[in-house]
């Protein structure tokens, strides 16, 4: 058994202790953030640092880094480094979903932005979560979501084209999804259901919510109706799963 000398005190690692050194990796580095260790901002060594202070290849300490992230106790963003997480913004899901409402309940800003949208042919899952025959007309919406500049959410959506038309344009000049649909008699709309999974992003999410591709996404893709049960959107919503935890509401 042999200890690490570059490592600074009381942080060695035990090598043949039958504990892989990336998770003895991790447990040191959990301990010093639970002792706000990283200062105010938060930000933790570099890759390179941490290989030279534990003595270690890059690829030991991606790994123990996914796991501090996969406990929900970092974040890692692509281009800027590896951050102690703050806390998991509580997104509630329930019968009334609203990013905007889910953030100020919490007194965080919350921030949309439109990404892209195009009319298409609906393809036979959109159709049939639409109600509408194969091939109809839908927009389909892409959006990101932020709080304080930092991603929560990726989302693509369909809205039936011939009752929305002019949607996207709506959007763009309200910035909210609420209020643009307002323009077209929804005043208000209720979700009908949500199917919650959890998968490695694929590149356009890892790019969007700034992730690293080993980091796991929550998603959750759903249906909402008007007030009549008819449906005016189906989606697919990626979630940056190290800064929000999903709370299913039953609501009364």
């Amino acid at each position: 058994m042999t200890s690490n000398d570059n490592a600074t005190p009381g942080t060695t690692l035990e090598r043949g202790a039958g504990v892989a050194v990336w998770r003895q990796i991790e447990q040191i580095l959990a301990a010093e953030i639970a002792a706000s260790g990283f200062g105010e901002d938060g930000r933790l060594p570099s890759e390179g640092e941490l290989a030279k202070r534990f003595d270690v290849n890059r690829h030991t300490v991606r790994r123990a880094m996914l796991g501090l992230a996969a406990l929900g106790l970092v974040s890692v963003e692509q281009g800027r480094g590896t951050f102690v997480q703050p806390g998991a913004i509580d997104y509630s899901i329930g019968r009334r979903t609203r990013f905007t409402e889910n953030l100020q309940r919490q007194h965080q800003t919350a921030a949309g932005k439109l990404l892209s949208a195009s009319r298409v042919k609906a393809e036979p899952n959109v159709a049939k979560a639409l109600a509408l025959r194969a091939g109809a007309a839908v927009y389909r919406i892409e959006t990101l979501h932020e709080s304080d500049g930092v991603p929560l959410t990726f989302a693509r959506n369909w809205y039936p084209a011939t009752r929305f038309a002019g949607l996207p344009e709506a959007f763009d000049r309200t910035g909210s999804i609420t209020k643009a649909m307002a323009e077209f008699g929804v005043t208000d709309y209720l979700r009908k259901w949500s199917r919650i999974g959890s998968v490695l992003p694929e590149p356009e999410v890892a790019r969007r919510l700034n992730l690293n591709r080993q980091q796991p996404v929550l998603w959750v893709e759903n249906v909402d109706v008007d007030l009549t049960g008819t449906p005016v959107k189906y989606g697919l919503t990626n979630f940056a799963a190290d800064r929000v935890q999903l709370l299913v509401e039953h609501d009364l």
